[in-house]
């Protein structure tokens, strides 16, 4: 909902926003013409429009924008949009990544946005024409046309492919670090080990209790290699730290 009304609000302004007119002038003109817009709601919107910050952040963007190397010129429509409505035009043919950048950056009249698209869009061309690189699957955006000439992807990232989910990264891969590895080695072997512990102590006090089954029930697993023996503990002379009795060893609790 967020992102729609983000959207609807630009596309107000890109509609009605004149900064040689004033803002009753911008108000009348939009809302005369579409009984969507809550005048007063408008009203509020136009006068942020004309505020220093609020044009300061404008003048920020722009300059921004005037850096990009390589600017679309699909306005608000997103690739992922584009993508998707391409294969309407061309009998349904799904467009490459290279074939996305070179329509992303064509301007309406035919035109390309400038020279250092153009030398990239050429070399596009190039690669697909190429039988060898013809056959691609297209979800595999390692080996298709784009990275052949932007070269690979980044980290976390997938160009030409709209919007995606963002991937937050802490420095380190917790499926190669040695240490985190190790720590998740030795909280497992302890768990293991009070779960034996605590078999063995249930099967002391209830002897007839079918404890594995209750586990089962719970979806909890125990390797095979536990005892459930009375008076067998992995733990050694450690039993004392787990319980103490009361009451003939009728009762026990954990410390």
């Amino acid at each position: 909902m967020g992102k729609k009304w983000r959207h609807w609000k630009g596309l107000l302004k890109a509609r009605a926003y004149e900064p040689s007119l004033m803002i009753d002038e911008i108000v009348a003109r939009q809302t005369d013409n579409d009984s969507r817009v809550n005048k007063d709601q408008f009203k509020e919107l136009v006068t942020r429009w004309f505020t220093p910050k609020y044009q300061t952040t404008c003048d920020v963007k722009r300059a921004s924008h005037a850096k990009m190397q390589e600017p679309h010129v699909t306005g608000t429509k997103s690739f992922a949009r584009l993508a998707q409505e391409e294969p309407m035009k061309n009998d349904g043919a799904y467009p490459s990544r290279g074939e996305i950048y070179c329509i992303t950056r064509t301007c309406k009249d035919g035109s390309i946005v400038n020279d250092n698209v153009a030398q990239h869009m050429s070399s596009l061309q190039d690669v697909s024409s190429n039988p060898r690189n013809t056959q691609h699957n297209e979800d595999d955006y390692l080996n298709d046309d784009y990275p052949r000439v932007k070269g690979p992807e980044k980290h976390g990232y997938i160009r030409c492919v709209g919007r995606m989910p963002a991937v937050k990264d802490n420095g380190a891969s917790s499926s190669t670090d040695p240490e985190t590895i190790q720590q998740l080695k030795d909280g497992l072997s302890c768990t293991q080990n009070a779960l034996s512990v605590l078999i063995n102590l249930v099967k002391d006090h209830i002897p007839n209790a079918n404890v594995l089954g209750m586990l089962n029930n719970l979806n909890l697993q125990v390797p095979n290699s536990f005892s459930v023996v009375p008076n067998h503990y992995p733990l050694g002379n450690q039993r004392s730290s787990f319980e103490s009795h009361h009451n003939n060893g009728k009762y026990f609790e954990l410390v």
